[in-house]
């Protein structure tokens, strides 16, 4: 009986050893030869990263608003973080931008920034949107988290196989749609400070906006109306799961002992006001302050560009982005530069705004 058992624990041990001699042969093999291509394609984010850390000295991270423009009227395309770099031009900077990102997949992808990288500073873009139930329960989430998977600093060969046995928030399109539509439809919109004429997202949408004389309505308006409702008829707070991304990214770049900061982007208040109403702007602002204050007391840089930009530079003028022309881009950016001046105030170098883009 002895013997036997020796002899399975002598056979269980070789098992082992070649089972971890082929796992570590294996990881090699990937990391080597497999693992960029899928990051090309799962996580393009994390091959920039490794390309600039190096090298980079402050690192702006964000989505859409930093690389688009207005086609029709801008002659200059450079993005808000290229903006911010021209008044440092000693500095080396670094830009990771990709659409439709936000603070939870920001998050692994600072946690992989290496103790020894030359980064010093990280400006994490804050798109109030990204707060909202549209966006919490996006049909673009699942992917976006299956990206996430990728950005996990672990061994390159275990994020693929998680992200292979789908390891991830993979809901459905149906099951995030439905969560979406509950919460517009029981979040309740109340206040001691302001009245809001319907007490969900929903019945403020169901309502009647812009009466013709005919007993229609001016679709195109209402329509617009009913999207900036939907975006921002919200009270952030502590159980939002973009505050808790956000909370992490403080802790990682505390620990880090990097410089942080918050650019909170323009939204459309003009806009806001005009098809809805003072309530809603007052709505908006409400969470601008929520948001600087939890951060600010922080230690976090927080950056608020919410008002900056003038509603007719929005270069999508029926519907609710970010997105500027090369006059706001460049307001924005002066704002966050000067912000900067706190960490590089010799090598700051004030630039001139060229305004070319004018309002129709």
């Amino acid at each position: 009986m002895t013997a036997n058992w020796k002899n399975i624990a002598r056979k269980t041990g070789i098992r082992m050893i070649l089972l971890t001699f082929i796992v570590l042969l294996s990881s090699v093999v990937y990391e080597r030869f497999l693992w960029k291509r899928d990051l090309e394609k799962e996580a393009p984010m994390l091959l920039d990263l490794i390309e600039m850390q190096d090298t980079a000295r402050i690192i702006y991270f964000g989505e859409s608003s930093n690389f688009s423009f207005n086609p029709e009227k801008d002659s200059l395309t450079d993005r808000i973080s290229d903006f911010i770099s021209y008044y440092y031009p000693e500095i080396p900077f670094g830009t990771l931008n990709h659409s439709a990102y936000h603070a939870g997949i920001y998050k692994p992808v600072i946690r992989s920034i290496p103790e020894s990288s030359s980064i010093e500073t990280v400006i994490v873009t804050l798109n109030l949107r990204t707060l909202d139930q549209a966006a919490i329960h996006s049909e673009l989430e699942t992917a976006l988290q299956k990206m996430a998977v990728m950005y996990e600093p672990r061994p390159p060969l275990l994020n693929r196989i998680l992200m292979t046995l789908n390891q991830y928030d993979d809901k459905s399109y149906v099951e995030r749609d439905r969560e979406m539509w509950e919460q517009w439809t029981y979040d309740t919109l109340r206040s001691d400070e302001v009245d809001f004429p319907y007490p969900t997202i929903r019945k403020w949408c169901e309502a009647t906006k812009f009466p013709l004389p005919d007993g229609t309505e001016d679709m195109a308006k209402r329509e617009l109306a009913d999207h900036y409702i939907k975006a921002y008829a919200f009270f952030i707070n502590e159980n939002n799961p973009r505050i808790s991304d956000l909370d992490d990214i403080v802790e990682i770049c505390n620990d880090k002992g990097l410089n942080l900061v918050f650019h909170l982007l323009s939204e459309n208040i003009e806009f806001a006001d005009s098809l809805v109403g003072d309530n809603l702007v007052w709505l908006i602002k409400r969470n601008r302050d929520y948001l600087t204050e939890r951060y600010s007391k922080k230690g976090v840089l927080v950056v608020d560009n919410l008002t900056t930009v003038p509603g007719w530079d929005f270069t999508d003028q029926n519907w609710t982005t970010e997105h500027y022309g090369e006059f706001g881009r460049q307001l924005v950016a002066r704002n966050v530069a000067d912000s900067l001046r706190k960490w590089y105030p010799d090598a700051y170098v004030s630039q001139r705004i060229i305004r070319s883009s004018t309002p129709d």
